[in-house]
């Protein structure tokens, strides 16, 4: 039973609904309550593909108390956000899932860790992160290497990528294009959110887009042809903070679970315009480089992000830039170390 008690736990969420009944956020995105047909369904499933001998009754009945006591202590009514956390104001918690370790974050290092109380939701399908290393180069070094990028468009692909990895960050949205497009949003996603599939196609409708949210940290859309108004608007709201509803079972109605808002990344055969916050580049290259390393120069950005509004900033240059000087700003190269 104790293992069947570790893999549940590690594959779903436990939280009490409005009325104080014990929840389980599973897999797939969808909420249930404890005791129901659909999670006894996702346990006897677990059972199964991780070859655990299903327990009788009265060990199951107490798998289920002891999963119960949890939702009830845990107190959220809300999942936790997947892969980064805030433990503190100025202290970042990034899952790296393998071992139950984590990289504590602060303004000044970080650091690996085991001893955190943040129960991160982990859907099946979402990959670990590697463990991070000292990085030999900056961020824009490796993204110039990684893409054979310019220098301006290394930089503004690393503020973009620090933001995107706060919890609260709201990066303007990612339009790629050029000959790697696809490549380059997918290996530009895994920095963050590794997943074993390819690139997704836009959902149809909002709806939809929002259960995607639910189980993916990043959001990175191949796209063909135009977008319509009302699939733009849809990224736009995922972006800012989207509303969601889960549906539960036994219930006729969803229950309004949070606001979700995730970063976006949208490969493209042109640069189409999707929102008013948006920054558009064209990679035609896309090389193999060390995660492990690339991670660690991030980390190291991403802790002097700590110290200020970093997403604030982007907004506000990228937004002045498209308003009132399209071009773009010449910087010069960052120092080869």
């Amino acid at each position: 039973m104790q293992d069947l008690l570790q893999l549940a736990a590690e594959r779903t969420h436990l939280y009490l609904s409005p009325h104080g009944q014990p929840h389980a956020v599973l897999p797939s995105g969808a909420a249930t309550p404890l005791y129901s047909e659909d999670y006894f369904t996702f346990l006897y499933q677990l059972s199964e593909q991780q070859q655990t001998p299903l327990p009788d009754n009265f060990k199951l009945a107490e798998l289920l108390r002891v999963f119960d006591a949890r939702a009830h202590s845990s107190k959220r009514t809300r999942p936790v956000p997947l892969r980064t956390s805030y433990s503190g104001p100025k202290t970042l918690l990034i899952d790296l899932q393998e071992n139950f370790e984590a990289v504590e974050l602060t303004r000044k290092r970080w650091q690996i860790t085991a001893n955190f109380d943040t129960n991160f939701l982990r859907p099946a399908l979402n990959c670990a992160l590697p463990t991070p290393e000292p990085p030999q180069y900056d961020l824009p070094e490796y993204l110039t290497q990684l893409f054979d990028i310019n220098a301006t468009q290394a930089a503004q692909l690393s503020d973009w990528l620090a933001c995107a990895l706060l919890p609260d960050g709201k990066p303007p949205i990612l339009v790629i294009t050029g000959e790697a497009a696809d490549e380059a949003a997918s290996k530009l996603r895994n920095l963050i959110d590794p997943v074993p599939q390819a690139l997704m196609p836009l959902p149809a409708n909002t709806n939809q887009l929002g259960q995607l949210a639910l189980t993916h940290r990043v959001l990175a859309f191949a796209v063909y042809g135009q977008l319509t108004e009302k699939r733009k608007a849809a990224l736009n709201a995922v972006l800012k903070g989207m509303p969601l509803q889960l549906k539960e079972s036994n219930h006729r109605r969803g229950k309004l679970f949070g606001s979700v808002s995730r970063p976006v990344i949208i490969a493209s055969e042109t640069g189409q315009q999707i929102s008013r916050n948006q920054i558009t580049l064209e990679i035609n290259k896309a090389n193999l480089g060390d995660h492990a390393q690339i991670l660690g120069a991030l980390l190291d950005l991403a802790s002097a992000a700590l110290n200020t509004p970093l997403q604030t900033q982007i907004e506000i240059i990228w937004e002045t830039k498209q308003l009132e000087s399209p071009a773009p700003t010449t910087q010069s190269d960052p120092p080869v170390p």
